[in-house]
């Protein structure tokens, strides 16, 4: 059994699995279910099946997982996807400026119909990030009125045939984000 190596705060609202719907949803993804490599192959950690799910324009995973149980010593979403075609062309754009992030959450916002969650401002900060030889960008996302904050962390590697190989962590706390995205760079990657 893999000892894991990064550590996070439990949070009453589980913020990772509904990144891992979020994230698995926008990758419109298929296959049955597999743990990320480089994650510790112990108990607590939801392995989503993702079978169920098909939009193979748009890119596959590798492995999504989520460690939300009260045996995991973590709570975070990491996912390992290829994306191909406009998703990977839109994924590249937002890698390389990563304020397009915050612009499009932004320009979301200002454009919903409710007026409830229009007045909910969220505060988005980006920083460049690189890890393993891979570029990416870490996030937070604020919501001033309550304080609450999710971090994430993403990195890519440009793979044959046009398509972008994304790893992907949501969590908590910012440095077990980064901690296990750099876990999963250096076994998955």
């Amino acid at each position: 059994m893999t000892k894991c190596r990064f550590r996070l705060t439990r949070a009453r609202v589980p913020v990772a699995i509904l990144a891992a719907c979020g994230i698995a949803t926008l990758a419109g993804c298929v296959g049955g279910p597999r743990l990320v490599a480089g994650l510790p192959d112990e108990t607590g950690w939801l392995v989503l099946p993702l079978d169920r799910w098909s939009a193979l324009d748009r890119g596959e995973p590798e492995g999504i997982a989520a460690c939300l149980d009260a045996d995991c010593p973590d709570r975070l979403m990491v996912s390992v996807l290829r994306l191909r075609g406009e998703a990977a062309q839109e994924a590249r754009a937002v890698l390389a400026d990563p304020q397009r992030l915050a612009a499009f959450l932004a320009a979301r916002d200002r454009a919903d119909e409710s007026e409830a969650r229009r007045a909910v401002t969220t505060r988005v900060e980006t920083r460049p990030l690189a890890i393993e030889g891979l570029d990416g960008f870490a996030v937070s996302l604020t919501a001033p009125a309550t304080g609450r904050t999710a971090h994430g962390a993403t990195l890519a590697r440009e793979e044959q045939g046009g398509e972008l190989r994304l790893a992907l962590v949501v969590g908590d706390d910012a440095a077990a984000v980064e901690a296990a995205l750099r876990q999963v760079a250096a076994e998955a990657f």
